[in-house]
């Protein structure tokens, strides 16, 4: 059996370093909230967090799709970290608001006490087309005791974004490392 040059074997070391230095990647749309009101502290985002009047929450988009691909319904989740007892929640109170006026409700109907850690999931029967910001997300329902808490206006948009599926340089480096292993058994 004919010997191979070194450069020979170490081929299909160099090709598989070359194509395992890339990413697969996704492109995807996803909601986010975008303002948020002067009196609420927080950040926006994809995930933002804020507290009003004492109650923190997390308001988190659960409608990421493949860029190219529609969205049947925008739906989101909140989830919340009281600082003490006593508040409630109704996610029927919840509305979202297009530029145009048009109106759609979270489904829901009925307070129900609000804990550490305690999540709603909110789904809203309309699709938020990427672009600028425009619709509105006005979280009611909200109660401290008896004492309802007035609704919060956040803006919500769906932006574009990459999302990283795969990370092959990490297969290139397991190449490398192995490299010697696979010469001294004879492999290349």
């Amino acid at each position: 059996m004919a010997s191979l040059s070194p450069v020979t074997r170490m081929l299909p070391l160099l090709a598989g370093c070359v194509l395992s230095g890339a990413c697969a990647t996704t492109r995807y749309t996803q909601s986010r909230i975008d303002t948020l009101p002067p009196h609420v502290e927080g950040r926006a985002g994809s995930r933002a967090a804020v507290e009003i009047e004492g109650l923190k929450l997390h308001i988190e988009a659960l409608d990421r799709t493949p860029e190219n691909h529609t969205i049947q319904h925008l739906a989101l989740r909140i989830e919340f970290d009281p600082r003490e007892l006593g508040y409630t929640f109704d996610p029927g109170q919840v509305l979202l608001r297009t530029p145009d006026g048009r109106e759609w409700r979270a489904r829901g109907g009925r307070y129900l006490p609000v804990y550490r850690g305690a999540a709603f999931d909110l789904d809203f029967d309309v699709a938020v087309e990427p672009g600028p910001p425009g619709v509105e997300l006005v979280l009611g329902g909200l109660a401290r005791g008896t004492k309802r808490l007035e609704p919060v206006s956040f803006g919500l948009s769906r932006q574009r974004g990459t999302s990283i599926d795969r990370m092959y340089w990490l297969e290139a480096i397991a190449v490398v490392a192995l490299t010697p292993v696979a010469a001294a058994s004879g492999g290349y």
